[in-house]
């Protein structure tokens, strides 16, 4: 077992004691680094609309099959109630 009192710094990870990076930058280059994150998100949202509309685009189909083969005729469904 380690004594805290008799550890030494070079037996921790670099990451354990360093400094976290900063990194500057001019309003030009933030406001272009927001735009590429922002492009770079809707892309992601274009896809997932694109998913979910196949999604979409194969239930209804789903449906329209299932109406076809057992739906019954309007007449019919309100004699029986």
């Amino acid at each position: 077992m380690y004594n805290i009192s008799t550890l030494s710094f070079d037996m921790l990870p670099t990451s354990y004691y360093s400094k976290p990076s900063v990194y500057v930058l001019s309003d030009s280059q933030w406001t272009e680094y927001k735009r590429q994150q922002a492009l770079a998100e809707i892309t992601e949202l274009n896809k997932l609309i694109a998913g979910h509309q196949q999604a979409i685009d194969r239930l209804k189909e789903t449906r329209k099959i299932l109406e076809a083969d057992y739906a019954q005729p309007e007449e019919q469904a309100t004699v029986t109630e």
